[in-house]
């Protein structure tokens, strides 16, 4: 009898046992099911959100081009930038592309770098970086030309009291002046504004045609100066000290001064 009563408290024992472990493992299902139906929930609320923001953004009569404001143009019209741009008021602002509003921008020759930017809601902005001429070149065509060897085209009505260079060749693209004759114009200007500061400013014209031998005009004076290339520092500073000397003597200007000589120079008036 003993063993028969200790083996029914043995069963219902098991049986509680078995009992609680299936509660516990229908709790726990339950509450991952919870879980699992409160992420699918947000998943499918975020792509209903997202999706009606998208719809917004494409819609919305907020998010359209309302403005187009170019800044650092000051030799170039701001509307011609504008027209590179091909960017139309009333344009949905995602539309715009500003890698392919650079690209476009950057075709004008004066153009040195672009950034285009979206400000929202209506607002497109082009910062223009231009070129700054350091010359006019006369290659067939009278261009400016910027320190990188860029030819630019002249404006309408054009005025520059920039010195006019010749004999200057022009690379392949026809876009730039060639290596070789940028490293000796800027050789020769360097050279003379260690000298004096103001004296490639004197200058109207420089022609670099002969291969040894550079000639050029100063200002307010039909005189024509000739110096040795290999020899610019030296001549172009006793160009310097003849004009002082000249400046202060009755005799005028000659029409022609050769410094070509390695011991004098020769002047004709």
């Amino acid at each position: 009898m003993h063993k028969r009563t200790g083996a029914n408290k043995l069963k219902k024992r098991n049986e509680r046992r078995s009992s609680g472990v299936i509660k516990k493992n229908m709790r726990n299902g339950l509450l991952l099911a919870g879980k699992l139906f409160i992420v699918l929930a947000l998943c499918c609320g975020a792509v209903f959100g997202a999706r009606s923001l998208w719809l917004w953004i494409n819609t919305s009569p907020a998010l359209i081009v309302r403005s187009i404001e170019v800044r650092g143009a000051v030799r170039i019209n701001p509307d011609e930038i504008r027209r590179l741009a091909q960017i139309k008021e009333g344009e949905r602002m995602l539309e715009i592309k500003p890698a392919a509003v650079k690209k476009t921008v950057m075709g004008n020759r004066w153009v040195k770098n672009v950034h285009v930017s979206r400000r929202l809601p209506a607002k497109v902005i082009i910062s223009v970086e231009e070129r700054t001429p350091i010359a006019l070149v006369n290659v067939g065509k009278i261009y400016y030309v910027d320190e990188e060897g860029s030819l630019m085209p002249l404006f309408t009505a054009t005025y520059s009291d920039l010195p006019l260079v010749s004999g200057l060749s022009v690379d392949s693209t026809g876009k730039k002046i060639s290596q070789s004759s940028m490293k000796r114009m800027q050789s020769f200007i360097a050279q003379a504004d260690r000298i004096d500061t103001s004296m490639v400013k004197k200058m109207s014209q420089m022609d670099f045609s002969e291969e040894s031998a550079v000639r050029f005009k100063t200002v307010n004076s039909p005189m024509i100066v000739e110096i040795d290339d290999s020899k610019g520092a030296i001549q172009l500073a006793r160009f310097g000290k003849i004009m002082s000397v000249l400046d202060n003597s009755n005799e005028g200007m000659p029409r022609r001064i050769n410094l070509c000589y390695s011991n004098l120079g020769f002047a004709q008036w």
